[in-house]
């Protein structure tokens, strides 16, 4: 996992599901951790759906993130495999 700091967030690549990576951006708000990122689909790039979510802690943040991309992308959250 690449961590690298970007105009006062934390942006990470994050692994989800094995064979996908994204980057999440994590800030500090008024109601604890906001968790953002954005996903597209090959065949349409041109749309992308935008995801943020918040947590009281930057770990509970960091933990919701492959659980959101899974169910965002359509696959059973309990039939799914999270990568570390």
């Amino acid at each position: 996992m690449l961590t690298r700091l970007e105009a006062g967030g934390i942006v990470e690549d994050v692994v989800v599901d094995g064979d996908l990576s994204l980057s999440v951006r994590f800030e500090k708000c008024p109601a604890g951790w906001q968790a953002s990122f954005s996903l597209t689909h090959p065949a349409a790039d041109d749309i992308a759906i935008v995801h943020r979510l918040v947590a009281p802690s930057l770990a509970e943040a960091r933990s919701s993130v492959p659980p959101a991309v899974i169910y965002l992308l359509g696959t059973p959250v309990d039939d799914a495999t999270i990568a570390d």
